[in-house]
């Protein structure tokens, strides 16, 4: 991962975010309801620095959040698995609006192909990387247009399908003491 001491991954306006894959990934056999699962990469003017699977179900933010897997570290020639890590993070609704807590995080579902390590909720939470996951999350919630359903923003539709355009919403870094809407 990017060393927070650096600054850069903990300003989601200094990561640029590439949307990628979109896919319905079926109904679920005991509700009916349909799963979304959407990925894509982050990068600095520099570099990539992490890719990223959410999944939900569609219509059913409030009863199920949405999981967040990001996979950070270094990315390119050169690279492999080891250079990676996965932290796991939940998005809900609580009641004061959208929030995220960091979990133990997993190698299942192929993310062993792309990192070799699965932090635990402790090796993030009361550390300098705290800052930089969120800084991750901050700018995937801020740039990528087909995660407005978490949100609760309007989403984006059109003969192309959702739009990439940055989407405005209310800053939790810009208010003062503990952080609104986190969850530690």
């Amino acid at each position: 991962m990017i060393s927070p001491e650096e600054g850069v991954t903990s300003k989601p306006d200094a990561l640029r975010v590439s949307p990628e894959a979109d896919q319905v990934t079926g109904r679920c056999e005991c509700c009916g309801q349909i799963s979304r699962r959407v990925s894509g990469t982050i990068s600095t003017a520099d570099a990539a620095v992490a890719a990223y699977t959410v999944w939900w179900t569609v219509g059913h933010i409030a009863e199920h959040g949405a999981e967040f897997d990001l996979i950070c570290g270094r990315w390119g020639d050169g690279t492999t698995a080891s250079d990676r890590a996965v932290v796991r993070l939940h998005h809900f609704i609580a009641p004061t609006g959208p929030a995220v807590m960091v979990q133990d995080a997993s190698l299942a579902d192929g993310l062993d192909r792309l990192a070799a390590h699965a932090l635990r909720r402790d090796d993030i939470i009361g550390t300098p990387r705290a800052a930089e996951v969120f800084g991750l999350y901050d700018a995937i919630a801020l740039q990528d247009a087909r995660l407005a359903e978490l949100f609760g923003a309007p989403v984006p539709c059109g003969p192309c399908g959702p739009c990439a355009e940055r989407r405005k919403l209310p800053s939790r870094r810009s208010r003062s003491g503990p952080r609104r809407g986190r969850t530690i």
